[in-house]
């Protein structure tokens, strides 16, 4: 175990006594213990419970609210995510290639059962006996497809975690979704843990498409500008590009993966600064293991490297785009296996915008676009006894899609799922007035009716790095229908007969008060006339709809076919009793016998 060396030149009375207030604290004992664990080889594959995922945030209940949102709550999620976790080396990296046997596999095209090497009890969904692989050997059974950045999930690659590591065809690297550059580029004793080799940001990824992303921010490119496509020759990974970027400009080249890796890294860095900060201040030892971390709003540091010191952060971004894409991109079945997988057998720690997506909005909050730029204000205290376990959130949208109501009347509508302040405007304000043109999530703007007429109502929000506009078609009369009522109708009809709709009158209520009769401009559904029994008609007058009951019954067999079928009876005996009469004794013989048969054939049906 490596232990903390004070230069013995360095020694005086100010080092020592400095000395001894780090080693005292709690912190820096956690994050300076960089020993590399080894693999286990018994693997519990269960995710955790909700009320252990709660658990293990439980240290912020505690604090005040103020200390459990922005910068603050970052300062306090560190200890938490440091305390005790485990971990590897990125530059003897034989033992990350092997965790991506169990951590990046895909379960579906390699499930537990498959397994050929250790053994898997479906009753505990654990792995006893695991052996894993080298880059010189490997047995089929732990040779498994993985899940790797960049390549496109639905379809059926080849990509496994001992393949073809080359930047071509389905090779796969070891993907510093934090680029290593951007603070933590050390090698040696530095290297052998810590942030370089932290497997919650060290993903499998296609080689090309890692090699496109190189150390390059993240963040939506600009496609009316010139780009390219990051995706690799075979066309696995693309979906991937890289250009300038759409939303800071600029001569920044910046990368933008496929969607369905896009919440996966933005949570990726996310957990990057909260476990690799120094908001605690000097008490923090910072280095190129526990390096010093910030998100990034705009492309200062695209091309700056280097390692960071508790004076000079680090950063990535870009940081309005990957707050977007948690959302745009919502946390999904993989992403929590895998947290939890590494959490169980290879971490100890978890990442916590995977448990808790929203805490992204409470330390950085909501990217406003004002029409220049960004701002942001953190919005919403993090609570991990009630929040909502793996949600984000959704794309912006409206509360209705039309209105229909009186002049006078007045009615309350509102967005919610907006990456920017929502903007609100009218096409004519004759007709209708709003009360505030600019509103947040869930703030509601008052509509009033002012006359007759139809208008449409139009809401504007970023959301996804894209311009999003919805419309709420209105429409102001008096007579606006609240209701329609049908009479006279018939009710009772045969099976086989037609339908008719003869004496239906259809009443027309309207919210004014007054009502009337309508002949015309209505629709009635059809039932199925060729089944028994009791169905609904529905009556549709401009989009409003009332329903009513028809009984179908069983049509009757008609007197004729009676007397037709008794006729034809009578003449099939008279015809049997002539032949019986006037045939040969053989014949009345063999009537005879076939009328026993029959008759004691009916007496044994009969018992």
């Amino acid at each position: 175990m490596k232990k903390f060396i004070i230069p013995a030149l360095a020694v005086s009375v100010l080092s020592l006594a400095s000395a001894l207030v780090i080693f005292q604290s709690k912190n820096y004992q956690e994050v300076s213990a960089y020993s590399i664990a080894n693999l286990p080889t018994t693997i519990d594959l269960n995710d955790c419970t909700d009320a252990e995922i709660r658990a293990y945030y439980s240290g912020l209940d505690s604090l005040s609210e103020s200390q459990r949102q922005g910068t603050n709550l970052l300062k306090n999620l560190k200890p938490i995510l440091s305390n005790n976790q485990k971990y590897y080396s990125y530059d003897s990296n034989t033992k990350i290639w092997q965790m991506y046997e169990i951590a990046d596999r895909d379960w579906e095209k390699s499930p537990a059962n498959q397994l050929t090497i250790g053994t898997y009890d479906p009753a505990t969904n654990k792995i006893t006996g695991y052996q894993y692989s080298t880059n010189s050997t490997y047995q089929s059974g732990n040779n498994p497809y993985v899940h790797a950045l960049y390549n496109n999930r639905d379809l059926d690659n080849q990509a496994k975690a001992w393949g073809n590591h080359e930047q071509d065809g389905w090779g796969i690297n070891q993907e510093h979704i934090w680029a290593k550059s951007h603070g933590f580029d050390t090698k040696g004793s530095d290297g052998t843990g810590g942030a370089r080799g932290d497997p919650m940001h060290l993903w499998a990824g296609n080689g090309w498409a890692n090699h496109e992303h190189s150390n390059n921010f993240f963040a939506f490119v600009d496609k009316t500008k010139d780009y390219s496509d990051a995706g690799t020759k075979y066309q696995t990974a693309y979906g991937n590009l890289t250009g300038y970027s759409k939303n800071a400009g600029g001569n920044e080249k910046v990368f933008e993966p496929q969607d369905s890796d896009k919440g996966d890294i933005a949570r990726a860095i996310f957990y990057m600064v909260a476990r690799y900060n120094n908001y605690a201040g000097a008490t923090e030892g910072i280095d190129g293991n526990n390096p010093n971390l910030v998100m990034l709003n705009d492309l200062s540091q695209n091309n700056t490297t280097g390692t960071s010191t508790a004076s000079k952060s680090f950063g990535m971004g870009l940081l309005s785009d990957l707050l977007a894409w948690n959302k745009l991109d919502p946390v999904d079945e993989y992403e929590v296996h895998r947290n939890n997988l590494l959490y169980k057998n290879y971490t100890n720690n978890r990442n916590p915008f995977i448990d808790f997506p929203e805490w992204a909005e409470y330390i950085w909050g909501t990217a406003n676009y004002d029409g220049t730029g960004y701002n942001s204000t953190p919005k919403g205290v993090a609570k991990p006894a009630t929040d909502v376990i793996g949600q984000a959130g959704d794309t912006f949208e409206v509360s209705v899609e039309d209105i229909k109501f009186s002049v006078g009347e007045t009615v309350k509508v509102s967005g919610k799922n907006a990456d920017a302040d929502i903007a609100w405007s009218v096409d004519d304000n004759s007709v209708v007035s709003l009360d505030k043109t600019s509103t947040v999530n869930d703030e509601e703007v008052t509509i009033t009716a002012l006359k007759d007429g139809t208008t449409t109502i139009r809401a504007s929000a970023y959301t996804g790095g894209d311009l999003i506009n919805k419309t709420i078609s209105v429409t102001v009369s008096d007579l606006i229908i609240e209701s329609i009522s049908v009479s006279g109708m018939k009710t009772d009809f045969k099976v086989g007969e037609e339908f008719s709709t003869e004496g239906l009158k259809v009443k027309v209520n309207y919210k004014n008060g007054t009502s009337e009769e309508v002949t015309t401009g209505f629709t009635v559904s059809k039932p199925d006339m060729s089944k028994e029994g009791e169905q609904t008609v529905t009556v549709t007058y401009k989009d409003i709809s009332t329903s009513y009951k028809i009984n179908i019954a069983k049509a009757p067999i008609p007197m004729l076919y009676i007397y037709i079928g008794i006729g034809v009876g009578v003449l099939v005996l008279i015809i049997l009793i002539i032949i019986f009469v006037k045939g040969s004794k053989k014949t009345k013989k063999k009537m005879l016998k076939a009328a026993k048969k029959g008759a004691k054939a009916y007496k044994k049906s009969k018992k």
